[in-house]
C-alpha cells in the first residue's frame, strides 16, 4: 500500500474509496487503516451494504447489513494481524471519510483503534451534535472516546477547527473545504436511496409463503439448513410471543460457542410465521467484534443475498417468496448486550442498520432478550437505546424488551 504523509492525503485516500462505493451504488463511505508512526496505509476500504453479486447489477442487491468501512476494517485487522504483524490498534489510526454510526463506533471502541473523521453525520453518527461529548456512548466509554477520536480541521472557508484528541495520525492537523464537501456531500447523495433499497427488500409478510412447508431437498431448506442446524426445527405459535420451544436451541448454541470463545450467548431470528430461521453464536476468539447478533444477522443476510442473485431464477423466486425481511421477524437473545460495554454499543446500531428504517409497529418489540446480564437492568437497556443518534430513535426506534414467556424464562435459567 501507499504512504500518506498528512492528513490531507489521507483523507484523499479515504475520500477515493467513498467514490468507488458511489460507483457501486451503496452507502459512499470509506476508510482506512494507516499506521501512526509511518504513515502506511495498510488497507482501505469502502461501504459494501449493497453490493452486485459477480458483478451483475441485474438482480437484488442488499448484501450485509454490518458491512460498513469501519466495521470491515476492524474484523479485517482481526484477520490479518498475526500473518502480517500487525502493530496493536493503539499504534493505528482508522481514518473515515463520516463520522462512525453507532455500529462503527461499538466496534471501533471495542477494538481500541484511534479515530479520525472528515465530515459529520447529523442523523446517524456517534458525535451527531458536533459537541464531542459522545452522548449516545454510556458514561464509561465517553473518555475513551475523547481519548483516541478527532475532527480533523478544515481550513475556510468552512473553518472548522480542529476538535478532539491528538493520539490519532496527524494529530492537530488539517484538510481543506474541497475534501470536506466531497466526503460529505458524497455521502448524503447516497444515504436515502440506500435506506430505501435496503429497508424495502423484501415482501410484506401477507405476501410470504412458509419456508416449514418446503421440501428437504429445496435451495432455501438446505442454506437455512447449512447456516444453522436449528433452522425450520421449531416453531412458536406467536413470533412475537417465543415461549419455552426456543430454550434448548439458544442454550445449545450457546454452550458451543462457549467452547471455543468462553462467551455464552446466542441469538436467534424468527420469521413471521414463527419459525426459527437462525440461532447462532459469537466467534469472538476470531474478532472481538463477532458477537452472537453480529454472526446472526451478517450470516442470514449474506444467506438470502446470494440466494436471491442465483443463476437459476426458479432459485431467485424461492427465496423472495420464503425469506422475510429481517424487520418482519423477531430477534430474540439469550443474554441482551451488556448496556455498560462498547459492544452494546455496536450491537444497537447493528440492529438499527439491519433494519435501515422504519420496523412496522408490533407488540411486543421485534428486539427480544430472555436474561439481562450480570447487574443490569431493563432501564439501563432502554436509556442506552433512547441516547442513541436520531437516526436509531427517531427512523427505526430502537426497543429492546425481555420475552413476554416466564416459561422461556424459567426454562433458560434451569440451563444456564
Amino acid at each position: 500500500m501507499s504512504t500518506v504523509n498528512s492528513a490531507q492525503e489521507a483523507v484523499n485516500t479515504v475520500a477515493d474509496q467513498a467514490i468507488l462505493a458511489a460507483l457501486q451504488q451503496t452507502f459512499a463511505v470509506g476508510g482506512a487503516i494507516i499506521n501512526n508512526a509511518t504513515g502506511e496505509v495498510i488497507v482501505a476500504m469502502h461501504n459494501n451494504v449493497l453490493m452486485p453479486f459477480l458483478g451483475n447489477t441485474t438482480y437484488f442487491l442488499p448484501h450485509d447489513p454490518t458491512a460498513h468501512g469501519e466495521r470491515q476494517l476492524v474484523d479485517w485487522y482481526y484477520e490479518n494481524v498475526a500473518a502480517l504483524n500487525l502493530p496493536t490498534p493503539s499504534q493505528l489510526t482508522i481514518v473515515t471519510t463520516l463520522d462512525p454510526c453507532a455500529m462503527c463506533a461499538g466496534s471501533l471502541l471495542t477494538a481500541g483503534f484511534n479515530v479520525a473523521v472528515s465530515a459529520i453525520d447529523t442523523y446517524a453518527g456517534i458525535n451527531y451534535n458536533s459537541q464531542f461529548n459522545f452522548p449516545s456512548l454510556p458514561p464509561q466509554i465517553r473518555q475513551q472516546a475523547q481519548n483516541s477520536w478527532a475532527y480533523y480541521a478544515i481550513a475556510a472557508p468552512v473553518s472548522r477547527p480542529y476538535q478532539g484528541s491528538m493520539r490519532p495520525v496527524f494529530g492537530g492537523q488539517g484538510i481543506d473545504s474541497s475534501a470536506y464537501y466531497l466526503t460529505a456531500s458524497i455521502f448524503d447523495a447516497s444515504v436515502n436511496t440506500v435506506r430505501e433499497a435496503s429497508n424495502n427488500s423484501g415482501l410484506d409478510p401477507s405476501h410470504l409463503k412458509n419456508p416449514a412447508t418446503l421440501p428437504a431437498n429445496s435451495p432455501v431448506r438446505k442454506a437455512l439448513t447449512k447456516l444453522s442446524p436449528y433452522a425450520l426445527t421449531v416453531c412458536s405459535l406467536n413470533p412475537r410471543d417465543p415461549g419455552a420451544e426456543l430454550a434448548p436451541p439458544l442454550l445449545q448454541t450457546a454452550q458451543k460457542a462457549a467452547q471455543k470463545t468462553e462467551v455464552f450467548n446466542s441469538v436467534a431470528l424468527l420469521d413471521p410465521f414463527g419459525n426459527l430461521l437462525v440461532c447462532l453464536g459469537g466467534v469472538e476468539n476470531e474478532s472481538p467484534i463477532k458477537t452472537a447478533f453480529m454472526e446472526t444477522t451478517r450470516s442470514y443476510a449474506v444467506m438470502r443475498w446470494t440466494l436471491m442473485n442465483d443463476p437459476d431464477p426458479a432459485v431467485r423466486a424461492e427465496a423472495e417468496q420464503y425469506l422475510t425481511h429481517p424487520k418482519y421477524g423477531t430477534f430474540v437473545f439469550l443474554y441482551a448486550p451488556d448496556p455498560t460495554t462498547p459492544q452494546a454499543v455496536m450491537t444497537f446500531g447493528a440492529y438499527g442498520s439491519t433494519m435501515e428504517g422504519p420496523v412496522p409497529l408490533s407488540y411486543p418489540s421485534n428486539l427480544q432478550y430472555v436474561l439481562l446480564p450480570g447487574n443490569t437492568t431493563p432501564q439501563a437497556l432502554s436509556t442506552l437505546a433512547q441516547n442513541l443518534p436520531p437516526f436509531y430513535t427517531q427512523s427505526v426506534q430502537v426497543a429492546p424488551a425481555q420475552v413476554l414467556s416466564q416459561d422461556l424464562i424459567n426454562a433458560v435459567k434451569k440451563g444456564v
